[in-house]
């Protein structure tokens, strides 16, 4: 008997002529192929690792400075950190919970959390460069030499750092029922305004790590989707993560903060990493995809010429 058994394939065989007529599935179905191809978990795997190294310095860096400038004691020093924690639904509270363990208010702090968030944040971006040249297909020839890569990571973190100062600051104003006392309009108004820069900063992301051939319409897709998941998982992140970590920390206690940010980690890099394989699949017009066909790399050590794919407008 083979395997798969006949009728199996038959099946499949079914679904796939299915999904080739319908163009938002079979996009779907190529974005997922086209990421599987380029080892898109792999490298969501090592942004994680990174970003874990980099959460807890950022945090200890951030509350460090607070301290020093507004003083460690002040309301709007714990306003401020209150809003920087809110990115990290659930586990933040817990955060909150740590800050005297976590901010100390001295030199010797402020230097090793900003040394470790500086190793570990040029390890995100060094990631994301190396997952964005794989995904474009680019020839290794052209991969960016140590200064470039560091320029480049550099100018990923100043947008990152500029997006999240500006949806705190946006949250922390929202939730301190300030901008509802003026008029419960503006409420939803700072949401819109959160989307917006989480929009604009996947674009400027997105931009930096594309090739410089590639036009800003081609960016346009997997900013929308990339700046808009981002903007839902910020405010469906209290329920992912509650069920994901379903009672961990009475069980597990700190631990639990880190499982949580493992998974919340993991889940903005994956979907970094899909918004840059929409913009290429749409780029490149890589669709309808078989779902039983091998990736190009397979083709090739088969010798099997890639099939020409239609132009979807046509």
């Amino acid at each position: 008997m083979t395997f798969p058994p006949a009728f199996v394939t038959r099946a499949i065989d079914a679904i796939d002529r299915f999904q080739k007529r319908i163009k938002p599935v079979s996009f779907a179905v190529a974005v997922i192929k086209r990421y599987g191809d380029d080892r898109g978990g792999m490298y969501a795997a090592l942004i994680t690792f990174y970003g874990l190294l980099s959460v807890f310095p950022l945090i200890l860096l951030f509350m460090t400075i607070t301290s020093m400038v507004l003083g460690r004691n002040s309301a709007t020093t714990k306003e401020l950190i209150n809003s920087a924690l809110k990115q990290f639904p659930v586990i933040g509270t817990q955060l909150a919970a740590n800050i005297h363990v976590l901010s100390s208010g001295s030199w010797l702090a402020f230097v090793a959390s900003a040394l470790f968030l500086l190793w570990g944040a040029l390890g995100v971006t060094s990631a994301l460069q190396m997952a964005s040249h794989r995904v474009w297909r680019r020839p290794r020839s052209e991969e960016p030499n140590l200064w470039v890569r560091t320029l480049r990571g550099l100018s990923l973190l100043g947008v990152i750092a500029v997006a999240v100062v500006l949806t705190s600051v946006a949250t922390g104003v929202t939730t301190s029922g300030y901008l509802t006392h003026i008029s419960p309009v503006l409420v939803p108004l700072a949401t819109v305004l959160v989307a917006v820069v989480n929009c604009a900063a996947y674009f400027l992301e997105l931009r930096i790590l594309a090739p410089v051939k590639v036009g800003w319409k081609v960016l346009s897709l997997g900013t929308i989707v990339g700046g808009m998941g981002w903007t839902a998982l910020q405010n469906l992140g209290g329920y992912l993560l509650s069920h994901q970590l379903h009672r961990t920390t009475e069980i597990y206690g700190f631990f639990a903060i880190v499982l949580g940010l493992i998974f919340w980690l993991n889940l903005g890099a994956q979907l970094f990493l899909y918004a840059t394989v929409i913009n290429v699949v749409a780029e490149e017009h890589a669709w309808p995809r078989g779902l039983r066909e091998p990736s190009d790399e397979v083709k090739a050590e088969l010798g099997v010429e890639p099939v020409p794919q239609a132009d979807p407008e046509n």
